[in-house]
């Protein structure tokens, strides 16, 4: 039985390398602030201690074996992100193919994996399982003709290309076991397909990330019908950022904005501003400061 691996970082702590405060005292371990949603709680914490949580990647086997597959794809995964953020992105170097790919894939996992991802998820599993438990507790008690109208409009069985409830069982109670993999494969070459900027800066504190670092954002959204607002791939408008570091961050769009883009403090207090509401309970930040700005919601925008 493995034993290792049991506290997995939810957003990885090579990432998180990147926040660092340059003023740390000399012998101290390095550290990165982090601030409550509302702004009100700041404290400085190593990355090593930050986002995590036991065997949250873990999938545990009936015989009590403990499988690492995940833990493990996303560490490898990790590293080839360091390597493209040192490498290529810091000096500003052509982003090849191979670095595109690792950028799209990171980007991906870094919005599925989150412990806002996995509460996501199983919210929204968790009306169908109560809905298909209802229904197996009712055809119990029908009548052979309800059960005939019943079979008529029940999706089939997994045999037959649909889902089990115990399939749907799963996702609720393993939503990061059961999903991550697929979501990372799925959402991964239709990132690749969009328009890559990098956005950099020199000013301070720069960019900062969170909890949920990954955002999808469509600031024409709030002009369609309600039902239409959830940002989408579909709309032309989509804008998807991950900072990278405090002076970078990723932009995937559908606009042709591409390559590198020096950009100012009102850009960046812009997208720390969607950071900051888009975070689940905590913020990154490289130095103890807090912008104002960020905590400004838009009534039209969000």
């Amino acid at each position: 039985m493995s034993y290792g691996h049991k506290k997995q970082h939810t957003i990885p702590e090579s990432y998180l390398k990147a926040w660092c405060d340059r003023k740390t005292p000399e012998g101290h371990e390095p550290y990165v602030w982090v601030i409550s949603k509302d702004g009100q709680k700041t404290k400085k914490k190593a990355p090593t201690n930050v986002f995590t949580e036991t065997d949250f990647y873990t999938i545990k086997k009936i015989d009590g074996t403990r499988d690492l597959v995940l833990e493990h794809g996303l560490q490898q995964l990790e590293s080839k992100f360091a390597t493209v953020r040192r490498n290529t992105l810091e000096p500003m170097a052509d982003i090849s193919p191979e670095d595109r790919i690792t950028l799209c894939a990171f980007t991906a996992a870094m919005h599925a994996r989150t412990k806002a991802q996995r509460e996501h998820t199983r919210n929204q599993w968790t009306p169908i399982l109560d809905m298909m438990k209802s229904m197996q507790s009712k055809s119990k008690t029908m009548t052979p003709e309800e059960r005939d109208i019943l079979a008529a409009h029940t999706p089939p069985s997994s045999e037959e290309g649909g889902i089990r409830i115990e399939d749907v069982e799963n996702i609720v109670e393993n939503p990061m076991q059961s999903m991550l993999g697929l979501m990372v494969e799925v959402e991964t070459p239709l990132l690749i397909a969009l328009d890559m900027a990098v956005l950099h800066t020199q000013s301070v504190p720069g960019f900062i990330t969170s909890d949920r670092p990954c955002v999808w954002f469509d600031p024409e959204a709030y002009k369609r019908p309600p039902y239409y607002r959830i940002p989408a791939l579909m709309y032309e408008s989509i804008e998807i950022t991950l900072p990278i570091s405090p002076s970078y961050v990723l932009l995937l769009n559908r606009q042709g904005f591409n390559g590198y883009k020096a950009t100012n403090k009102t850009i960046v207090d812009e997208f720390n501003r969607r950071i900051r509401f888009h975070c689940y309970e905590y913020l990154v930040a490289s130095r103890n400061e807090q912008d104002p700005y960020w905590f400004v919601v838009d009534p039209r925008k969000g």
